[in-house]
């Protein structure tokens, strides 16, 4: 009876660690069963991407950037924030520098041919800048900008977008330019538009004052299009197209 016994204890034994790992595999299994597959992986749009500007080695800062929105960079929104005075309550020491628009290179005109409409391309003017400024103490001054520009396509215009050129140039008062940059923005058109407007990202400026007794006073902001010489003199010329309403009796 005592080997009985002990016999009967081992199998018990084994039976027991046997219902434990079919019972293991089971819920393994089950698991496995009721396991939800992945998700597939995106479908990319069929839908073509704009053409891309291109981009040679001429120090043109190109953007593109169809909307009102500037675009996200690393470190840009703390900078605007404090351009426009949010960092704290402590007023600008001084007046913010004067912006203004260069009336020779407000506007531009595509001529292909003759100075008449028919051969006019892609147009466009400078309708406003948009400008604020932040300096305190001795620190230098910062300022943020943006251009409101409206563009439009004549009977010779081609393709659906135009790579605007343009320039801000920091100058103090009445006295050559300290510096100037040039940038490029692609502007699209909507589909059977013949106008549209653009309003360039923010451009942060910083301007360094040699101490804390010069002020925004002593310098100014021009900006305009960047125009070839046929392009100036159109301007200078002072031609300006119009179209005749109705029909002609």
């Amino acid at each position: 009876m005592r080997l009985f016994k002990i016999e009967f204890g081992i199998n018990m034994r084994s039976l027991s660690v046997s219902v434990l790992v079919l019972s293991a595999l089971g819920l393994s299994a089950c698991a496995s069963f009721h396991k939800k597959p992945p998700p597939p992986p995106p479908v990319e749009s069929e839908e073509a991407a704009p053409p891309k500007a291109e981009t040679p080695n001429d120090g043109v800062e190109r953007i593109e950037n169809n909307t009102i929105a500037p675009p996200k960079k690393k470190g840009f929104f703390s900078r605007l924030s404090k351009a426009l005075g949010e960092d704290n309550q402590t007023p600008n020491v001084g007046p913010c520098p004067a912006v203004r628009i260069l009336y020779d290179t407000s506007r531009f005109v595509e001529v292909d041919g003759d100075n008449k409409f028919d051969n006019v391309g892609y147009t466009g003017e400078m309708q406003n800048v948009k400008s604020t400024c932040r300096y305190v103490g001795d620190d230098p001054i910062e300022m943020s900008l943006a251009i409101d520009m409206a563009l439009g396509k004549g009977p010779k215009a081609v393709g659906e977008y135009k790579d605007v050129k343009y320039f801000i140039s920091v100058t103090r008062k009445d006295i050559a330019p300290i510096e100037t940059k040039t940038y490029a923005g692609r502007v699209y058109f909507a589909k059977g538009e013949d106008r549209t407007r653009f309003l360039t990202p923010v451009s942060i400026i910083t301007i360094p004052r040699k101490n804390k007794e010069v002020s925004g006073a002593n310098f100014e902001i021009l900006v305009g299009f960047d125009l070839t010489e046929k392009q100036l003199q159109f301007n200078r010329d002072g031609i300006r197209f119009k179209i005749d309403a109705g029909t002609k009796k």
